[in-house]
């Protein structure tokens, strides 16, 4: 044999020991090592997978509840302002219907969102209500509370000032005191020195003679009054502090212009104004 055969003989032999000294002794059938290979890969899956949507529904829930207290809180705070503008008078119209008339300076907001369950909303200044029908209807201001269910009142809430007249159905009124009272038609409330002062009989039509174009005063402290031109006409009136609390009274048509309705009060009162400019006035003693 020659020397090449020789070597590819020692070779071939040295494989066969090789994997001979290789070879797997197998306790089990390939079929259960597979099976038993699938059990364990199933079971490290299924693990995984529950694990992965434990953690993502927590997440999930956190931020539904967050986004829940997100929405509450912009839905019961959320407010509609509605504001007649100093000269003007507006009317507003609720989301049930009712309509609510306002004079020159006032403003109301409510919830709209929750109206439909809580009629409820918060006003200053002054205004002509006709409201309908239905759940309790709430009228907040700074120095009172007014509750009716279907009526029609007129408010006035300007400063420390509060009244309210009943025109039709029935009103029932809180001081900021808790002190309360129903009024029925042509019943009249007002605070007086804080205390609640209660008029029957009383002509409704003194208090919405500002509907009827109208500027009504029954002995009215001046400044009360100058405030209240001051709203009508958009205009800037300074008093002199000493003539705060003369009183005045009278019926005066808003088709006049403000020299002429200032002409009036202070001849009345024998005192007098002096136009500073355009919108600007000044009333003081004569000299």
């Amino acid at each position: 044999m020659s020397d090449k055969n020789l070597h590819i003989n020692n070779l071939k032999s040295r494989e066969e020991n090789f994997f001979n000294q290789g070879k797997i002794d197998w306790e089990k059938s390939e079929t259960d090592v597979w099976a038993e290979l699938e059990n364990k890969i199933d079971r490290k899956h299924t693990g995984k997978s529950v694990s992965l949507s434990a953690e993502v529904i927590r997440w999930s829930a956190a931020a539904i509840f967050i986004l829940l207290v997100g929405l509450g809180s912009v839905i019961f705070v959320y407010n509609k302002t509605v504001e007649c503008l100093p000269g003007k008078n507006i009317v507003a119209e609720l989301p049930d219907g009712s309509k609510v008339e306002l004079n020159a300076g006032s403003l109301l907001k409510y919830n709209p969102v929750t109206w439909k369950y809580r009629r409820k909303l918060k006003f200053e200044g002054e205004g002509y209500f006709n409201v309908e029908k239905g759940e309790k209807f709430v009228v907040e201001s700074s120095n009172g509370i007014t509750q009716v269910v279907g009526t029609s009142f007129n408010i006035y809430a300007r400063d420390d000032q509060y009244r309210v007249t009943c025109l039709t159905g029935k009103v029932k009124v809180w001081s900021k005191t808790s002190e309360s009272v129903l009024l029925k038609p042509d019943m009249h409330a007002e605070l007086e020195k804080g205390q609640m002062v209660i008029k029957d009989l009383f002509k409704a039509e003194k208090a919405l003679s500002w509907r009827n174009n109208l500027l009504f005063f029954s002995g009215r402290p001046l400044k009360e009054v100058i405030d209240e031109i001051e709203r009508q006409f958009a205009v800037t009136i300074r008093l002199q502090p000493e003539l705060n609390n003369r009183s005045f009274t009278s019926n005066i048509p808003k088709t006049y212009n403000v020299d002429e309705v200032l002409d009036i009060v202070c001849k009345s009162l024998q005192i007098k104004f002096v136009k500073q400019s355009e919108n600007t006035f000044l009333v003081v003693e004569k000299s």
